[in-house]
Protein backbone atom coordinates (compact mmCIF):
# COMPACT_ATOMS: atom_id res chain seq x y z
CA UNK A 1 0.00 0.00 0.00
CA UNK A 2 1.04 4.00 -0.97
CA UNK A 3 2.70 5.07 2.22
CA UNK A 4 0.46 7.60 3.35
CA UNK A 5 -2.71 6.07 3.09
CA UNK A 6 -4.54 5.82 6.34
CA UNK A 7 -7.64 3.79 5.29
CA UNK A 8 -8.57 -0.18 6.09
CA UNK A 9 -9.49 -1.50 2.95
CA UNK A 10 -11.21 -4.18 4.61
CA UNK A 11 -14.62 -5.92 3.05
CA UNK A 12 -17.54 -3.60 4.33
CA UNK A 13 -21.18 -4.02 2.36
CA UNK A 14 -22.46 -0.65 3.68
CA UNK A 15 -19.13 1.33 2.70
CA UNK A 16 -19.77 -0.50 -0.60
CA UNK A 17 -23.25 0.23 -1.05
CA UNK A 18 -23.16 3.36 -0.01
CA UNK A 19 -20.73 4.73 -3.02
CA UNK A 20 -22.18 2.59 -6.20
CA UNK A 21 -25.23 4.67 -4.76
CA UNK A 22 -23.94 7.98 -5.67
CA UNK A 23 -25.26 9.62 -8.35
CA UNK A 24 -23.31 10.42 -11.46
CA UNK A 25 -23.10 14.46 -12.33
CA UNK A 26 -21.79 16.22 -14.26
CA UNK A 27 -18.86 18.72 -12.72
CA UNK A 28 -21.56 21.65 -13.93
CA UNK A 29 -24.53 19.71 -12.45
CA UNK A 30 -22.50 19.06 -8.87
CA UNK A 31 -21.57 22.29 -8.26
CA UNK A 32 -25.80 23.57 -8.59
CA UNK A 33 -26.51 20.56 -6.54
CA UNK A 34 -27.58 21.61 -2.65
CA UNK A 35 -25.43 20.67 0.02
CA UNK A 36 -27.61 17.92 1.14
CA UNK A 37 -26.85 16.26 -2.46
CA UNK A 38 -23.14 16.62 -2.68
CA UNK A 39 -22.46 13.65 -0.92
CA UNK A 40 -24.78 11.50 -2.59
CA UNK A 41 -23.20 12.72 -5.82
CA UNK A 42 -20.49 11.52 -7.55
CA UNK A 43 -17.94 13.75 -10.38
CA UNK A 44 -14.41 14.20 -11.09
CA UNK A 45 -13.32 17.38 -12.36
CA UNK A 46 -12.73 17.40 -16.68
CA UNK A 47 -14.96 14.62 -16.80
CA UNK A 48 -18.44 15.17 -18.45
CA UNK A 49 -18.90 11.52 -19.87
CA UNK A 50 -21.53 9.44 -17.81
CA UNK A 51 -20.42 6.15 -18.75
CA UNK A 52 -16.95 7.41 -17.65
CA UNK A 53 -18.00 8.42 -14.08
CA UNK A 54 -19.86 5.39 -13.33
CA UNK A 55 -17.14 3.30 -14.11
CA UNK A 56 -15.01 5.00 -12.12
CA UNK A 57 -17.61 5.13 -9.20
CA UNK A 58 -18.00 1.41 -9.54
CA UNK A 59 -14.34 0.82 -9.17
CA UNK A 60 -14.13 2.69 -5.87
CA UNK A 61 -16.85 0.61 -4.78
CA UNK A 62 -15.25 -2.18 -5.36
CA UNK A 63 -12.30 -1.28 -2.55
CA UNK A 64 -14.97 -1.89 0.12
CA UNK A 65 -15.71 -4.78 -1.93
CA UNK A 66 -12.49 -6.48 -1.19
CA UNK A 67 -10.08 -5.42 -4.21
CA UNK A 68 -6.73 -4.65 -3.00
CA UNK A 69 -5.54 -0.91 -2.64
CA UNK A 70 -3.17 -0.89 -5.79
CA UNK A 71 -5.68 -2.59 -8.15
CA UNK A 72 -8.19 -0.09 -7.39
CA UNK A 73 -6.02 2.89 -7.96
CA UNK A 74 -4.36 1.00 -11.21
CA UNK A 75 -7.94 0.52 -12.63
CA UNK A 76 -9.12 4.02 -11.70
CA UNK A 77 -5.63 6.32 -12.88
CA UNK A 78 -6.41 4.11 -15.88
CA UNK A 79 -9.74 5.41 -16.45
CA UNK A 80 -8.48 9.11 -15.41
CA UNK A 81 -5.34 9.05 -18.02
CA UNK A 82 -7.02 10.08 -21.25
CA UNK A 83 -8.73 13.06 -19.82
CA UNK A 84 -5.54 14.80 -17.91
CA UNK A 85 -4.12 18.20 -19.84
CA UNK A 86 -0.54 17.16 -18.96
CA UNK A 87 2.76 15.87 -21.00
CA UNK A 88 2.62 12.13 -21.64
CA UNK A 89 6.06 12.22 -19.26
CA UNK A 90 4.22 13.03 -16.44
CA UNK A 91 0.84 11.87 -17.61
CA UNK A 92 1.33 8.35 -15.64
CA UNK A 93 2.38 10.07 -12.60
CA UNK A 94 -1.19 12.57 -12.61
CA UNK A 95 -3.32 10.25 -13.03
CA UNK A 96 -1.95 7.50 -10.27
CA UNK A 97 -2.38 11.09 -7.84
CA UNK A 98 -5.52 11.58 -8.79
CA UNK A 99 -6.68 8.07 -8.58
CA UNK A 100 -5.26 8.13 -4.65
CA UNK A 101 -7.49 11.88 -4.24
CA UNK A 102 -10.85 9.83 -5.30
CA UNK A 103 -10.21 6.94 -3.42
CA UNK A 104 -9.25 8.76 -0.01
CA UNK A 105 -11.95 10.80 -0.66
CA UNK A 106 -14.84 9.01 -1.59
CA UNK A 107 -13.09 5.65 -0.01
CA UNK A 108 -12.92 7.27 3.41
CA UNK A 109 -16.64 8.86 3.11
CA UNK A 110 -17.86 5.53 2.81
CA UNK A 111 -15.99 3.50 5.90
CA UNK A 112 -17.20 6.71 7.76
CA UNK A 113 -20.70 6.43 7.11
CA UNK A 114 -20.62 2.32 7.95
CA UNK A 115 -18.98 3.63 11.06
CA UNK A 116 -21.24 5.99 12.06
CA UNK A 117 -24.21 3.40 11.47
CA UNK A 118 -22.46 0.98 13.63
CA UNK A 119 -21.79 3.59 16.66
CA UNK A 120 -25.30 4.90 16.53
CA UNK A 121 -26.21 1.29 17.03
CA UNK A 122 -24.61 1.60 20.27
CA UNK A 123 -24.71 5.06 21.21
CA UNK A 124 -26.78 4.12 24.67
CA UNK A 125 -23.92 2.12 25.27
CA UNK A 126 -20.89 4.67 24.32
CA UNK A 127 -23.26 8.45 24.64
CA UNK A 128 -19.60 10.10 23.82
CA UNK A 129 -17.79 10.66 20.35
CA UNK A 130 -13.95 11.87 20.34
CA UNK A 131 -12.49 13.85 17.80
CA UNK A 132 -9.13 12.27 16.80
CA UNK A 133 -6.65 12.97 14.36
CA UNK A 134 -3.75 10.77 12.62
CA UNK A 135 -1.15 12.61 14.61
CA UNK A 136 1.17 13.21 12.07
CA UNK A 137 3.02 16.43 10.07
CA UNK A 138 0.75 16.65 7.54
CA UNK A 139 -2.46 17.31 10.09
CA UNK A 140 -4.09 20.74 9.39
CA UNK A 141 -4.06 23.25 12.32
CA UNK A 142 -7.53 23.32 11.64
CA UNK A 143 -7.97 19.94 12.43
CA UNK A 144 -5.32 19.68 15.26
CA UNK A 145 -7.44 21.83 16.90
CA UNK A 146 -9.98 19.52 17.40
CA UNK A 147 -8.03 16.48 18.18
CA UNK A 148 -9.00 14.68 21.59
CA UNK A 149 -12.23 16.98 22.04
CA UNK A 150 -15.00 15.02 23.60
CA UNK A 151 -19.10 15.90 22.80
CA UNK A 152 -22.01 14.06 23.20
CA UNK A 153 -22.93 12.13 19.96
CA UNK A 154 -26.21 13.75 19.54
CA UNK A 155 -24.49 17.12 20.01
CA UNK A 156 -25.28 18.56 16.48
CA UNK A 157 -21.40 19.87 15.89
CA UNK A 158 -21.02 16.46 14.81
CA UNK A 159 -23.33 17.04 11.30
CA UNK A 160 -20.91 19.32 10.50
CA UNK A 161 -17.62 17.83 11.55
CA UNK A 162 -17.93 14.31 11.75
CA UNK A 163 -14.48 13.52 9.75
CA UNK A 164 -13.86 13.69 7.05
CA UNK A 165 -15.65 16.68 6.86
CA UNK A 166 -13.48 18.39 4.07
CA UNK A 167 -11.36 17.53 1.39
CA UNK A 168 -8.50 15.15 2.41
CA UNK A 169 -9.28 14.65 5.86
CA UNK A 170 -8.06 11.76 7.28
CA UNK A 171 -9.26 11.90 11.19
CA UNK A 172 -11.64 9.98 13.01
CA UNK A 173 -14.30 9.39 16.10
CA UNK A 174 -14.03 7.13 18.37
CA UNK A 175 -16.99 6.03 20.95
CA UNK A 176 -16.54 6.62 24.67
CA UNK A 177 -18.71 5.79 27.55
CA UNK A 178 -19.98 7.41 30.06
CA UNK A 179 -16.74 7.04 32.70
CA UNK A 180 -13.97 7.25 29.84
CA UNK A 181 -15.45 10.48 28.57
CA UNK A 182 -15.72 12.05 32.20
CA UNK A 183 -11.71 11.28 32.56
CA UNK A 184 -10.83 12.87 29.60
CA UNK A 185 -13.06 15.90 29.77
CA UNK A 186 -16.02 16.88 27.90
CA UNK A 187 -16.42 19.93 25.77
CA UNK A 188 -19.72 22.05 25.45
CA UNK A 189 -20.86 22.61 22.34
CA UNK A 190 -20.75 26.46 22.35
CA UNK A 191 -17.01 25.90 23.22
CA UNK A 192 -16.10 23.99 20.47
CA UNK A 193 -13.97 25.12 17.29
CA UNK A 194 -16.23 24.97 13.90
CA UNK A 195 -13.53 25.47 11.09
CA UNK A 196 -15.28 26.04 8.00
CA UNK A 197 -14.55 23.32 5.09
CA UNK A 198 -14.19 24.12 1.18
CA UNK A 199 -17.70 24.88 -0.08
CA UNK A 200 -17.62 22.18 -2.47
CA UNK A 201 -17.19 19.74 0.13
CA UNK A 202 -20.02 18.82 1.86
CA UNK A 203 -20.73 15.21 4.22
CA UNK A 204 -22.85 13.96 6.59
CA UNK A 205 -23.07 10.69 7.47
CA UNK A 206 -26.17 10.99 9.64
CA UNK A 207 -27.89 12.33 6.53
CA UNK A 208 -26.56 9.24 4.41
CA UNK A 209 -30.11 7.80 3.89
CA UNK A 210 -32.49 10.98 3.35
CA UNK A 211 -35.79 11.31 4.56
CA UNK A 212 -37.33 13.25 2.41
CA UNK A 213 -40.15 14.45 4.53
CA UNK A 214 -38.02 15.00 6.95
CA UNK A 215 -35.66 17.60 4.74
CA UNK A 216 -37.98 19.13 3.03
CA UNK A 217 -39.94 20.19 6.83
CA UNK A 218 -36.63 21.18 8.38
CA UNK A 219 -35.43 23.20 5.06
CA UNK A 220 -39.04 25.05 4.97
CA UNK A 221 -38.93 25.62 9.09
CA UNK A 222 -35.48 27.05 8.56
CA UNK A 223 -35.98 29.57 5.67
CA UNK A 224 -39.07 30.08 5.86
CA UNK A 225 -39.82 28.96 1.92
CA UNK A 226 -42.46 26.72 0.79
CA UNK A 227 -43.19 24.06 -1.73
CA UNK A 228 -42.63 26.79 -4.68
CA UNK A 229 -38.99 27.30 -3.25
CA UNK A 230 -38.68 23.62 -2.48
CA UNK A 231 -38.79 22.67 -6.19
CA UNK A 232 -36.39 25.61 -7.63
CA UNK A 233 -34.12 25.13 -4.53
CA UNK A 234 -33.85 21.51 -4.18
CA UNK A 235 -36.34 18.74 -6.47
CA UNK A 236 -34.40 20.95 -9.69
CA UNK A 237 -31.15 20.30 -8.95
CA UNK A 238 -31.78 16.54 -8.41
CA UNK A 239 -33.99 16.17 -11.64
CA UNK A 240 -30.81 17.57 -13.28
CA UNK A 241 -28.26 14.78 -12.15
CA UNK A 242 -28.44 11.23 -13.60
CA UNK A 243 -27.84 8.05 -11.71
CA UNK A 244 -27.64 4.71 -12.86
CA UNK A 245 -27.96 1.77 -9.78
CA UNK A 246 -28.40 -2.38 -9.96
CA UNK A 247 -27.81 -2.23 -13.84
CA UNK A 248 -31.28 0.06 -14.20
CA UNK A 249 -31.96 2.12 -16.88
CA UNK A 250 -31.04 5.63 -16.09
CA UNK A 251 -32.96 7.79 -13.98
CA UNK A 252 -32.73 11.08 -11.85
CA UNK A 253 -31.32 11.62 -8.71
CA UNK A 254 -35.14 13.07 -7.67
CA UNK A 255 -36.32 9.47 -9.38
CA UNK A 256 -34.09 7.50 -7.16
CA UNK A 257 -34.78 9.30 -3.92
CA UNK A 258 -38.67 9.01 -4.64
CA UNK A 259 -38.22 5.62 -5.51
CA UNK A 260 -36.22 4.82 -1.75
CA UNK A 261 -39.46 6.56 -0.05
CA UNK A 262 -42.08 4.67 -2.01
CA UNK A 263 -40.52 1.54 -1.07
CA UNK A 264 -40.31 2.19 2.78
CA UNK A 265 -43.81 4.06 2.90
CA UNK A 266 -44.40 0.92 0.94
CA UNK A 267 -43.43 -1.99 3.86
CA UNK A 268 -44.79 0.11 6.32
CA UNK A 269 -48.21 0.47 5.24
CA UNK A 270 -47.96 -3.52 4.54
CA UNK A 271 -47.12 -4.29 7.91
CA UNK A 272 -50.11 -2.33 9.18
CA UNK A 273 -52.79 -3.92 6.53
CA UNK A 274 -50.91 -7.50 7.68
CA UNK A 275 -52.15 -6.56 10.95
CA UNK A 276 -56.00 -5.73 10.12
CA UNK A 277 -56.53 -6.97 7.14
CA UNK A 278 -57.50 -4.18 5.20
CA UNK A 279 -56.06 -2.68 1.45
CA UNK A 280 -54.46 0.73 2.00
CA UNK A 281 -54.04 3.17 -1.09
CA UNK A 282 -51.69 6.54 -1.20
CA UNK A 283 -50.71 9.48 -3.71
CA UNK A 284 -47.46 11.07 -3.59
CA UNK A 285 -46.72 14.45 -5.44
CA UNK A 286 -43.70 13.25 -7.53
CA UNK A 287 -43.13 17.00 -8.38
CA UNK A 288 -42.42 17.68 -3.93
CA UNK A 289 -42.31 13.90 -2.69
CA UNK A 290 -45.10 14.75 -0.18
CA UNK A 291 -48.69 12.69 0.38
CA UNK A 292 -50.93 14.05 -1.13
CA UNK A 293 -54.81 13.88 0.88
CA UNK A 294 -54.99 11.42 3.42
CA UNK A 295 -54.03 7.49 3.52
CA UNK A 296 -57.14 5.63 2.06
CA UNK A 297 -58.53 2.20 3.56
CA UNK A 298 -60.52 -0.10 2.17
CA UNK A 299 -61.52 -3.62 2.64
CA UNK A 300 -60.08 -7.25 1.21
CA UNK A 301 -62.38 -6.29 -2.19
CA UNK A 302 -60.56 -2.56 -2.61
CA UNK A 303 -60.07 0.65 -1.94
CA UNK A 304 -61.53 3.53 -3.60
CA UNK A 305 -58.48 6.30 -4.33
CA UNK A 306 -59.42 10.13 -5.09
CA UNK A 307 -56.53 11.01 -8.14
CA UNK A 308 -55.95 14.81 -7.89
CA UNK A 309 -56.19 16.71 -10.62
CA UNK A 310 -52.91 18.50 -12.52
CA UNK A 311 -50.60 16.77 -10.53
CA UNK A 312 -47.48 13.83 -11.37
CA UNK A 313 -48.09 11.52 -9.03
CA UNK A 314 -46.80 7.90 -7.76
CA UNK A 315 -49.32 5.49 -6.22
CA UNK A 316 -48.88 3.18 -3.59
CA UNK A 317 -51.59 0.26 -2.37
CA UNK A 318 -51.30 -3.01 -0.31
CA UNK A 319 -53.09 -6.48 -1.22
CA UNK A 320 -53.80 -8.49 2.14
CA UNK A 321 -54.32 -11.30 -0.04
CA UNK A 322 -50.64 -12.10 -0.22
CA UNK A 323 -50.45 -11.45 -4.28
CA UNK A 324 -48.58 -8.67 -5.52
CA UNK A 325 -50.03 -8.72 -8.89
CA UNK A 326 -51.47 -5.73 -10.40
CA UNK A 327 -55.48 -5.63 -10.77
CA UNK A 328 -57.09 -4.21 -14.06
CA UNK A 329 -58.30 -1.72 -11.65
CA UNK A 330 -54.95 -1.36 -10.44
CA UNK A 331 -53.63 -0.25 -13.79
CA UNK A 332 -56.45 1.78 -15.07
CA UNK A 333 -56.02 4.36 -11.66
CA UNK A 334 -52.36 4.35 -12.16
CA UNK A 335 -53.30 5.14 -16.33
CA UNK A 336 -55.78 7.66 -15.87
CA UNK A 337 -53.40 9.34 -13.07
CA UNK A 338 -50.86 9.85 -15.41
CA UNK A 339 -48.88 7.99 -12.32
CA UNK A 340 -44.67 8.27 -12.92
CA UNK A 341 -44.48 5.10 -10.54
CA UNK A 342 -46.83 2.59 -9.18
CA UNK A 343 -46.11 0.15 -6.32
CA UNK A 344 -48.14 -3.15 -4.70
CA UNK A 345 -46.73 -4.58 -1.91
CA UNK A 346 -48.23 -7.66 -0.16
CA UNK A 347 -46.86 -9.01 2.86
CA UNK A 348 -42.26 -8.80 1.92
CA UNK A 349 -43.34 -8.91 -1.85
CA UNK A 350 -43.52 -5.39 -3.92
CA UNK A 351 -43.45 -5.02 -6.97
CA UNK A 352 -43.23 -1.94 -8.82
CA UNK A 353 -44.60 -0.92 -12.28
CA UNK A 354 -44.73 1.98 -15.04
CA UNK A 355 -46.67 2.95 -18.26
CA UNK A 356 -43.93 3.25 -20.97
CA UNK A 357 -46.04 4.76 -22.97
CA UNK A 358 -50.17 5.06 -24.04
CA UNK A 359 -51.50 1.54 -24.52
CA UNK A 360 -54.04 1.54 -27.93
CA UNK A 361 -57.16 1.99 -27.73
CA UNK A 362 -58.20 -1.58 -28.15
CA UNK A 363 -55.76 -2.40 -25.40
CA UNK A 364 -57.09 0.38 -23.07
CA UNK A 365 -61.46 -0.93 -23.94
CA UNK A 366 -59.81 -5.01 -22.93
CA UNK A 367 -58.23 -3.44 -19.96
CA UNK A 368 -61.74 -2.00 -18.65
CA UNK A 369 -63.45 -5.14 -19.58
CA UNK A 370 -60.84 -7.09 -17.48
CA UNK A 371 -61.76 -4.73 -14.82
CA UNK A 372 -65.71 -5.22 -15.61
CA UNK A 373 -65.60 -9.06 -15.60
CA UNK A 374 -64.38 -8.90 -12.13
CA UNK A 375 -67.38 -6.67 -10.93
CA UNK A 376 -69.57 -9.17 -12.56
CA UNK A 377 -67.92 -12.75 -11.47
CA UNK A 378 -66.51 -13.99 -14.81
CA UNK A 379 -62.39 -12.87 -14.40
CA UNK A 380 -60.28 -15.30 -16.78
CA UNK A 381 -57.20 -14.58 -14.91
CA UNK A 382 -55.02 -16.55 -17.67
CA UNK A 383 -56.42 -14.18 -20.52
CA UNK A 384 -55.62 -11.55 -17.61
CA UNK A 385 -51.78 -12.47 -17.01
CA UNK A 386 -50.89 -13.43 -20.94
CA UNK A 387 -52.29 -9.73 -21.86
CA UNK A 388 -50.07 -8.19 -19.03
CA UNK A 389 -47.14 -10.18 -20.62
CA UNK A 390 -47.90 -8.93 -23.95
CA UNK A 391 -47.73 -5.41 -22.74
CA UNK A 392 -44.24 -6.29 -20.97
CA UNK A 393 -43.05 -8.09 -24.14
CA UNK A 394 -44.22 -4.50 -26.43
CA UNK A 395 -42.49 -2.10 -23.85
CA UNK A 396 -45.90 -0.47 -22.95
CA UNK A 397 -45.69 -1.69 -19.77
CA UNK A 398 -42.33 -2.45 -17.13
CA UNK A 399 -42.59 -4.69 -14.08
CA UNK A 400 -40.35 -5.27 -11.41
CA UNK A 401 -40.25 -7.44 -8.43
CA UNK A 402 -38.26 -6.11 -5.85
CA UNK A 403 -35.99 -7.45 -3.12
Amino acid sequence: MTAGITIETFPDEAAAAYIRGKAVASPENFGNLPAQLKQRAFTVAGIEQMDVLRRMRDIIARLPEGTSWDEAKRDLASEISPFLDVEDGKRAKAARARAEFLLRTHGFQAYAVSRHQEQMETVDVFPYWRYVTVGDSRVRASHAALDGKVLRADDPWWKTHYPPWDWGCRCIVEELDEEDAQKIGISEHNDMPTPESDRTFSFDPSDASIDIDALRDRMESETGKGAADWKLDFVAPAQNVTVQVDGRAPETMWELMIDNKMQKQARAEARRTDTDGKERALILDFATGAQIGKTAIGDANGVKLEIPDKATVCTLHTHPNGDNTPSPADLLIGFKAGSKVDYIVAGKKLRRWQWLKTPPPEDADLLKAFADAIDKGDFNRYAYEAFLARLKNEGTIKMEVLP
